[in-house]
């Protein structure tokens, strides 16, 4: 081992192993940021292959409410998440009382909302609508119904079951149609 040491020692110096190793590192950043572009051009054409389905859907005529429905949907879960992720950072970094209480509150609010959201959206389904979002935010409650237009009756059942299920005033909520 001495031997070795004499013959190589000159080249095993903490620069050499230095340079080596942040070589190793560029190697495994270049891999994985080519594993990562691959995983999202494989996103891109499966999402590709989406609107053109949408397109087919909206030349028979349900098209473009049905994703509107979808797209704001997915982009609902996705902001949800993304929250509750922050919420539960903030839990976890073990913060002050105050900030730990104020996050667990936050975070109580969010699913209490997101769980009144399905709910409301379930009942007004239930009443022969085709599709419906519900958005409940700062006291306020917006629902979107996939329809045309609606009637009074319509609308009386609609306000019914929101101000049932959330509690709020009817100045608060606002029903509209996508079309």
């Amino acid at each position: 081992m001495k031997d070795f040491m004499k013959r190589y020692g000159k080249w095993l110096n903490k620069r050499v192993l230095t340079a080596v190793g942040l070589c190793l590192l560029l190697v495994a950043a270049v891999v994985t940021n080519i594993l990562v572009n691959r995983g999202k051009e494989t996103a891109k054409e499966s999402g590709a292959q989406k609107p053109s389905e949408v397109t087919q859907v909206s030349a028979q005529g349900v098209a473009q409410g049905a994703g509107f429905f979808a797209s704001y949907r997915e982009e609902r879960d996705v902001t949800r998440t993304q929250e509750l992720a922050y919420l539960d950072a903030i839990v976890a970094q073990g913060a002050d009382t105050e900030t730990l209480s104020d996050a667990q509150r936050q975070k109580l609010e969010l699913v209490n909302a997101m769980e009144t959201e399905l709910t409301v959206e379930n009942l007004i389904r239930a009443k022969g609508f085709a599709d419906v979002i519900v958005s409940i935010h700062k006291g306020n409650v917006n629902v979107v119904v996939g329809a045309d237009a609606l009637n009074d009756e319509q609308v009386a059942q609609i306000l019914d079951i929101v101000l049932r299920e959330t509690g709020k005033s009817a100045e608060n909520v606002k029903i509209s149609t996508t079309l």
